[in-house]
């Protein structure tokens, strides 16, 4: 079973945070690096949509509106069996009109 979501966070880096667990560089006793740093995810799927922005109608090709984004980074992420949803909930959110679903 899973669990979609719908999550709106501050920024980018708020995201990361909370979806990617940064590993870091592992150095030897002499200090010479043995591995890079390295980040992995902390879900299965993970559907970044980044900054979305208000649906406009373009009345003149020629002179477009302004797009106006909408406030928060987003991301949609579905929650498999064993993966933490706690972590989540914070930043859940029910859209009117969700831009991308999972199929």
């Amino acid at each position: 079973m899973y669990t979609d979501l719908y999550l709106q966070f501050a920024d980018e880096a708020e995201a990361n945070s909370v979806l990617y667990t940064v590993h870091p560089a592992t150095l030897d006793e002499d200090g010479v690096t043995v591995s890079e740093e390295y980040t992995t995810p902390n879900y299965q799927n993970i559907d970044v949509l980044g900054t979305i922005y208000e649906s406009q109608v373009i009345v003149d090709p020629e002179n477009p509106p302004t797009p106006i984004p909408l406030i928060g980074f987003h991301v949609n992420v579905r929650v498999m069996d064993g993966e933490n949803v706690e972590a989540l909930e914070l930043y859940s959110v029910i859209p009117t009109q969700p831009r991308r679903v999972w199929a």
